[in-house]
């Protein structure tokens, strides 16, 4: 699995609160498209998976691709996947949380993650979450070094 900081969500972003993806993409950069698409042609996977965990003080995470017309994703927003409640016992170091070919349907120009905390907010926890072609296997995760530039 190839990841690239065009296409992450979030890297490493603690979560110790309901809040938005540290980085929502733009699908019409520059007002230079006509049309936006995620994926049209072929699958893209939606990935989120734990990097430190200690999310003790919650009761559960939901986990939601949503866009909308702004980067706030608060005008007109529209929910294209939701993971539904991820129990705390689930949010171990690097469980994979999800794993899924983004749905088809109607894109609107932001698109983002938000991440909905149940119960206590948590002290510390992270999540890395992006947009891959292809995953590979939970047991074939190596952490490879990551922040060089490839020119």
């Amino acid at each position: 699995m190839i990841l690239d900081q065009q296409s992450l969500f979030s890297d490493a972003q603690a979560i110790t609160a309901s809040a938005n993806s540290s980085n929502v993409i733009d699908t019409l950069p520059g007002g230079q498209n006509t049309k936006s698409g995620i994926g049209d042609g072929e699958d893209i996977t939606l990935f989120a998976q734990v990097g430190s965990a200690n999310f003790a003080t919650l009761t559960s995470l939901n986990i939601q691709l949503v866009s909308a017309d702004d980067a706030a994703l608060t005008t007109n927003p529209i929910t294209h996947y939701d993971s539904g409640a991820i129990p705390v016992a689930s949010l171990t170091a690097k469980a994979r949380l999800v794993g899924i070919d983004v749905p088809f349907g109607k894109f609107r120009r932001y698109v983002g993650l938000k991440y909905v905390v149940t119960g206590s907010n948590a002290t510390a926890g992270s999540i890395t979450a992006g947009l891959v072609k292809d995953m590979q296997t939970i047991n074939g995760t190596v952490d490879y070094a990551k922040g060089f530039t490839v020119a």
